[in-house]
């Protein structure tokens, strides 16, 4: 697994909710041996937004942030990172992480949870879209 697809597997579950993760993902964080670096803990950091016009960056506010850091008893590290505070989710985000580092599992990996979770989540966006284009203002 390369820089790209890791980014790539870590963006697609810190967009994926935990239901959506365990519906694709038959697993439990019990069925692995694994040492915990950095349990599941909740903070805040600042999200920076542009503008429209200018593109000049602006503190939009600050946001809750879930993160997780984990070790494979195999010596592969797996980070989880998540906005909002479900710890839960993170610990599944580092777990997968971790055994898509392990040698022969990505590609599995990617069948079974990332290809479906990327088609939820474009199917989430397209509903809000249509969403969104239905709303009139007045």
């Amino acid at each position: 697994m390369n820089v790209e697809q890791r980014q790539n597997l870590l963006s697609t579950l810190a967009k994926s909710s935990l239901k959506d993760i365990q519906s694709c993902w038959h697993h439990s964080p019990d069925d692995y041996q694994f040492k915990t670096i950095r349990p599941p803990q909740t903070g805040m950091v600042m999200a920076v937004a542009r503008t429209e016009t200018t593109g000049d960056p602006f503190n939009l506010g600050e946001v809750s942030v879930t993160r997780c850091a984990l070790r494979l008893e195999s010596g592969e590290t797996g980070f989880g990172y998540s906005m909002g505070s479900d710890k839960e989710q993170v610990l599944h985000i580092a777990l997968i992480d971790a055994l898509a580092q392990v040698e022969g599992n990505f590609d599995q990996l990617t069948i079974e949870v990332i290809t479906p979770l990327k088609q939820k989540i474009t199917d989430r966006q397209k509903r809000q879209k249509a969403l969104a284009l239905s709303i009139i203002n007045i």
